[in-house]
């Protein structure tokens, strides 16, 4: 059980990853954060001693929980099958949200990844995490006698997490699933999977 702090804490990042995601960072002030959390600013300032702080906080957050949304997607009977029903989890998770604000990882990328160094490293973990837990997979596939396409496996992996963060842009530009749809069925052709 969470104690009140602790739950003021996680409400904070909660809300400022809703804010960071939609808007940016530098979109977003101080206080629009304190009217989305309805938290006092001294509060605020307790917990983060500033807005760089909230940030980087909200990254590591969202890190930490998408590693385990990663790990627990990779399931299937075959490693090929394992990569796809991963793409099709971040589908389904973008699709609770219709889209809005895309990917926080590929938008502060974007945004501050040549701007500020400590959310470059964050935002360096979690692709290189995401590319190397594919890649794992893809050198599994051997034991599997599957075919596997003439690309060397790092090579896809980094093909593979490309193509959904360009899929789900696309998806948040356009305010549709049809995108990130269509990159996955490339994904899945990339692959040698079967429909």
């Amino acid at each position: 059980m969470q104690s009140k702090g602790q739950e003021t804490y996680s409400h904070i990042l909660k809300k400022s990853r809703n804010l960071f995601t939609v808007q940016g960072f530098q979109n977003t002030s101080i206080s629009q954060v304190i009217a989305a959390t309805d938290v006092k600013k001294g509060n605020l300032y307790y917990h983060f001693p500033s807005k760089e702080a909230l940030g980087l906080a909200v990254l590591v957050d969202a890190k930490e929980e998408f590693f385990t949304i990663l790990e627990d997607s990779l399931s299937g009977d075959n490693p090929m099958l394992k990569i796809l029903n991963s793409c099709n989890t971040i589908l389904a998770m973008m699709q609770q949200t219709n889209f809005v604000g895309g990917c926080l990882f590929g938008n502060t990328a974007l945004e501050m990844a040549g701007s500020n160094s400590s959310f470059s490293e964050v935002i360096q973990e979690v692709f290189s995490h995401w590319t190397e837990l594919i890649e794992q997979e893809l050198l599994q596939a051997a034991k599997y006698d599957l075919p596997l396409p003439p690309i060397s496996p790092d090579a896809l992996a980094t093909s593979v997490v490309a193509i959904l963060e360009g899929g789900i842009m696309l998806s948040k530009v356009y305010t549709t699933s049809k995108s990130l749809e269509d990159c996955i069925f490339v994904i899945r052709t990339l692959l040698l999977l079967q429909r």
